[in-house]
């Protein structure tokens, strides 16, 4: 059995259908993607004893950028781009772990760029858990923390893992106080950013996990076509709004 990380599979996003301002957004029927092939089963997401994955690799890229709620990078960084991911995604786990360090270490770190983590939760119960445990995590700005973890150990979609012992693992690891976190995750404030990331994917026309939209920090945003794992185009968007 495979436990290690698959490889990015370039352009293959996870497709989705968003309906009305705050709806549930669900999985279009009409459109099947083929996953990651191989077993995607993570130990770290099923066994308890198993060691957690990617805790240096989270600290190397995240430590000293700032952090507010769902943002990464310094307000005043004059581009912004917003993700819009589901936790259960393998494929929103393959820009994560391979692309988007890069972008982090080139124009994040150096103050050009700002991130906005959005979470959809179209895939099922877990990833409705997982987003309010990251928004949990946001209100110790630590959500990027807690969300480049969850990619690293990411188990089977729909398998029900996303368990109170898995997310309090990667709050261990992410540096996240457990009692506030997961006494903030079961309120109804912790659905609003779902919401909102919803009604905000509605807006841009958001169809498959991971998109992005970028701009000019503060806006218009534009949705941004691109390969997943292609670093460069990325950067030609940037290096465009930072001329």
């Amino acid at each position: 059995m495979s436990t290690g990380y698959s490889p990015p599979q370039p352009n293959k996003r996870r497709n989705v259908m968003i309906a009305g301002l705050i709806a549930v957004v669900v999985v279009v029927a009409a459109i099947l993607i083929v996953l990651s092939s191989g077993d995607t089963t993570n130990t770290a997401a099923t066994d308890s004893n198993a060691p957690l994955k990617g805790v240096k690799e989270t600290a190397a890229m995240l430590d000293g950028i700032p952090q507010k709620g769902n943002t990464l990078g310094k307000k005043t960084a004059p581009v912004t781009m917003i993700e819009y991911a589901d936790y259960q995604c393998p494929f929103c786990r393959d820009y994560a772990l391979s692309t988007m360090p890069i972008l982090v270490n080139e124009y994040v770190r150096t103050g050009k760029v700002r991130m906005e983590f959005n979470p959809l939760t179209f895939i099922g119960p877990d990833s409705e858990t997982a987003a309010r445990a990251g928004t949990a995590a946001g209100q110790q700005n630590l959500e990027w923390n807690f969300t480049h973890l969850f990619y690293f150990n990411q188990g089977t979609e729909r398998s029900g893992y996303v368990t109170d012992a898995f997310i309090n693992r990667l709050y261990a690891g992410a540096g996240v106080n457990a009692s506030k976190a997961n006494a903030f995750r079961t309120t109804p404030a912790a659905a609003v950013p779902i919401a909102d990331a919803t009604a905000s994917a509605e807006k841009y026309g958001i169809a498959s996990t991971p998109s992005f939209v970028v701009g000019p920090t503060g806006g218009p945003y534009t949705k941004l076509e691109v390969e997943i794992s292609n670093a460069d185009a990325f950067k030609s968007a940037f290096d465009a709004l930072l001329k």
